[in-house]
């Protein structure tokens, strides 16, 4: 017999994952659906056989002994599994069944199938249940045994459960049976990216940030084999490391390691000499060009690849060819020798006609080149360095730069070494590659271009919070607070210095002046630009432009108008040039523009899906900027009210930007985390981020400084109710703060039960724009009113903007005032909306009063009116007359009401309705 132990693998036969290292994933993650509907088909008797098809690694080996083991209790399994090493003798495969054949029955199929039939009767020992023969890697099967199988099936004898890759695919007479609608197939999708964080969760065992989610099911593709493999490899080379109880990726995936390189290695070893040659060169140079390929390996080559999709075709003017799996293809390349990538880069380079297309092929070959020893000119070096840096590949951009030679070029290449140490959270080296690029003058950093002095900017700004300064510009920034600058006037060297100054000092009246007047730039200095044209000034006048519409959108907001901002906010992302030149990371400074508009005007869901899009596209950037990304979406959910969503997001976040913090938000973040855990009954966790924020929360300027001081206070009120955090709350707004800044600091003074700020904070929402602002606006309204008629209808217009908890506390007003005026009916439906609101967070407070399938919550307002009337004792006529309406439209809304009720006469209205 073969041995169960075989089959505890992902997927069998050379190649497989059991091959180099045993799974720990957990194997029916995402596939349970597979499994009820193979083993009702088995169940249901018009079916003789489930297919399962899919591409190795997917988890088919596994999938098929769920089904069998699902199946069990019901019949006799007997297993068959396909090799390559047998695929070519005939019934090979059965020979463990065949014991009881005669010397030469090969020409006897009649006796191979009595011989397979006598082992089946000794495992069935008398007892009366059907066959079921379970087959995998079905497409490594002899035609012989495959004939065998399907005369099984055809007779009834047996039910088949079988797996197969697509390509070469089941066997012709295996495939006959699903034509024939005698099988049902089922075709594997890989694993989407729920399902990789679960398995990614279960091998790590804890929670893993999602931007290091992202990650591994964008390189592993859904598939659990390369998965368990990328985890692996990165756990051993401690790229994956534990904080806090959460797993953070701290580098980029590795290819190298010894999980991936086995897996690859060894698909490699099934393909001819030929064939993996021709990878290993589109590994070396993808993407390469299509017919260079052609013309070096031959098109035959070409085609049989593509058909097996090992390669994939774009499809562009110039088609070209490019691995299919892209770990592959690093992995390939780390097993390469350089003598072996240089004879390969001569025999192709002879057929190679164009230039590199695009920016990310000129990098692969210029490090092509360096691995194969040969040198490339310094301006391709550049280049290369830049692509690497705003790429997130800072490894690779901090080596090219260093090999730069010519002393113009080196400036700008040392620019590109220090965006890629900034890339890395290592602001103290990014700090010197810019000022050894700048000769050690760093006056000069004003006549560079735009996103270079917004990059010193922000490795100032990040150097000042690292030393615990109150510095979050750069010296030679204007700091006055009261000071109104000409940026025009001063020369354009400091016009983006200046700009900074004006909005780090919260000056955005002068700010938005300053921004009216900019509408005229000098020629930058472009002996620092790796090649001088007449366009400089126009890429320049366009940098700064971009530039000004994100400050635009900060004023904008600042002043209460995050509706208007989100304009400017757009128009530079619209707007933002494809600049291989360009190492400031322009996207994600607009990036954070757009979001904080979009949360500052309660639009949740284009805020979510600006950061979704992002984190789709960022890559290794989300080790930069995925700390980031969940700030922003943990601030969306506590201004949404829900706590508990709050803080699972924000907690892992704070130890991402432990590590990695571009923007500075981490401070912000410790406090958010502090306030959301607070709120949620994570008190212990609350208090210790509440004292590290205390401890260190610094004391820089900006929107994001200020959320820090507002979050704390809040926090510590909500843990301690002794009047210290509201007191420093009331402190923080006493100062001038940006708008959204401030209504943040109010909404947690009305959180705290105090409707003290309500007043203040009717008068600031009032002038501004957005349904964030406007449901603290109704909240505020409600606190202030005391009247319950006025929090039911406040608390329902809140409910229709999204703010689901501010309304159920509304609704809890209305009804403790409804109750204290006598209004039971109008008290229950108040409780009745605030159970609905209750479910909507997903929490429930003890204080639920009616079932949520209740029949009053059915009930109209004028329905609930009439209904209170008639309850008095007043007759239809005296209800219309009271409510002004015909006699007619109150019996039309009794009749309903009754319906509704489940009740037939009037004098059942008030049990029914509660009263």
């Amino acid at each position: 017999m073969i041995s169960l132990a075989s089959y505890s693998r992902w997927d069998g036969g050379p190649g497989g994952l059991a091959d180099v290292n045993p799974v720990r994933t957990p194997p029916l993650v995402g596939r349970r659906e597979y499994i009820t509907a193979a083993v009702e088909a088995i169940r249901g008797g018009s079916t003789g056989a489930v297919l399962l098809v899919a591409e190795a690694g997917l988890g088919k080996s596994v999938l098929i002994e769920a089904i069998a083991s699902a199946l069990s209790s019901e019949m006799i399994v007997m297993r068959v599994h396909g090799t390559a090493s047998l695929s070519s003798v005939p019934y090979g495969v059965l020979a463990p069944y065949l014991v009881d054949l005669p010397e030469d029955p090969t020409n006897s199929q009649v006796a191979i199938l009595r011989a397979f039939w006598a082992q089946f009767e000794r495992l069935r020992a008398g007892r009366d249940l059907p066959l079921l023969l379970v087959v995998d890697d079905a497409h490594e099967l002899d035609p012989a045994t495959a004939n065998v199988i399907v005369d099984l099936i055809t007779a009834n004898w047996a039910r088949v459960v079988a797996s197969s890759r697509p390509r070469p695919g089941l066997p012709e007479a295996m495939m006959q049976l699903w034509y024939d609608s005698m099988a049902e197939r089922f075709d594997l999708e890989p694993l989407d990216r729920e399902n990789v964080g679960t398995i990614a969760e279960h091998i790590l065992g804890g929670p893993l940030v999602p931007g290091a989610i992202q990650m591994l099911w964008k390189a592993s593709e859904g598939n659990p084999m390369l998965l368990n493999c990328l985890i692996e490899d990165a756990r051993r080379e401690g790229n994956l490391a534990k904080k806090d109880g959460v797993w953070l990726l701290l580098r980029p995936l590795s290819s190298s390691g010894p999980a991936l390189t086995g897996v690859v290695r060894n698909q490699l070893l099934r393909r001819t000499p030929q064939e993996r040659e021709a990878l290993t060169m589109i590994a070396l140079a993808e993407p390469v060009s299509l017919d260079a390929l052609e013309a070096t390996a031959g098109p035959d080559m070409v085609q049989d690849l593509v058909e097996s999709q090992l390669v994939s075709v774009d499809n562009d003017e110039r088609p070209s060819l490019r691995l299919r799996h892209p770990v592959y293809g690093e992995a390939i390349r780390n097993m390469v020798s350089a003598s072996r990538s240089l004879q390969l880069r001569q025999r192709l380079l002879t057929n190679l006609q164009d230039k590199p297309q695009t920016p990310a092929s000129m990098l692969r070959m210029v490090n092509w080149a360096l691995e194969s020893g040969v040198s490339v000119p310094d301006g391709q070096l550049l280049l290369a360095a830049i692509h690497a840096a705003t790429t997130f590949q800072n490894t690779t951009a901090i080596g090219l730069a260093a090999r730069i030679r010519d002393t113009r070029l080196r400036r700008r290449g040392r620019a590109a070494a220090a965006r890629a140490h900034f890339n890395g959270g290592q602001y103290v080296e990014a700090d010197r590659s810019l000022e050894a690029g700048l000769g050690g003058n760093k006056s000069d950093v004003g006549s560079l271009r735009v996103g270079d002095t917004l990059l010193h900017a922000c490795i100032m700004n990040a150097l000042a919070r690292q030393r615990s300064t109150a510095a979050p510009v750069p010296e030679d920034g204007n700091r006055g607070g009261g000071q109104e600058a000409d940026p025009a006037a001063d020369g354009d060297s400091n016009t983006v210095t200046t700009l900074l100054a004006l909005q780090a000092a919260g000056n955005y009246s002068a700010l938005a002046e300053a921004l009216d007047r900019v509408d005229s730039i000098a020629r930058p200095d472009t002996s620092l630009a790796p090649a001088a044209d007449d366009a400089a000034e126009e890429d320049y006048g366009a940098q700064l432009a971009v530039f000004a519409d994100c400050l635009r959108s900060d004023t904008l907001r600042a002043q209460g108008d995050p509706v208007a901002a989100q304009l400017p906010a757009d128009r530079a992302a619209a707007s933002l040039a494809d600049d291989p030149a360009e190492l400031f990371f322009f996207p994600e400074y607009i990036l954070q523009r757009r979001v904080w508009a979009a949360l500052d005007a309660g639009n949740w869901k284009l805020a979510a899906d600006i950061l979704d899009k992002y984190e789709a596209t960022a890559g290794s950037g989300l080790l930069t900027f995925g700390g980031t990304v969940d700030f922003y979406r943990g601030i969306s959910l506590l201004r949404q009210g829900r706590f508990d969503s709050a803080w699972a997001t924000v907690r892992p976040a704070v130890e991402s930007l432990r590590v990695n913090d571009p923007l500075q938000l981490l401070p912000a973040a410790v406090g958010l985390a502090a306030y959301a855990g607070a709120r949620c009954g994570e008190g212990v966790k609350a208090q210790a981020l509440l004292e590290e924020s205390e401890r260190t929360l610094w004391r820089g300027r900006g929107a994001e400084a200020a959320y820090a001081g507002i979050l704390a206070a809040a926090a510590r009120e909500t843990l301690t109710r002794d009047g210290v955090g509201l007191e420093r709350l009331r402190e923080l707004l006493a100062e001038a703060q940006p708008a959204g800044v401030e209504l943040q600091g109010l909404a947690a003074w009305l959180e705290l039960g105090r409707p003290d700020a309500a007043p203040r904070t009717l008068e600031l929402t009032g002038t501004m724009t957005g349904s964030w602002a406007q449901a603290w606006n109704h909240y505020a309204t409600a606190r202030s009113s005391g009247e319950a008629s006025v929090s039911l209808e406040m608390g329902d217009a809140i409910y229709s903007l999204g703010m689901a908890r501010l309304a159920r506390d509304c609704y809890s007003q209305a009804a403790g005032l409804f109750e204290a005026s006598g209004e039971k009916l109008n008290a229950r439906q108040a409780v009745i909306r605030r159970d609905q609101a209750e479910r909507e967070l997903g929490e429930q407070t003890g204080m639920v009063a009616e079932p949520a399938a209740s029949p009053a919550n059915l009930l109209t307002r004028r329905e609930r009116d009439i209904i209170a009337l008639a309850v008095e004792g007043l007759t239809d006529r005296q209800i219309a007359d009271r409510l002004m309406v015909s006699v007619r439209t109150v019996e039309g809304h009794l009749y309903r009401s009754y319906a509704k009720l489940g009740i037939r006469r009037r004098e059942e209205l008030r049990g029914a309705a509660g009263l």
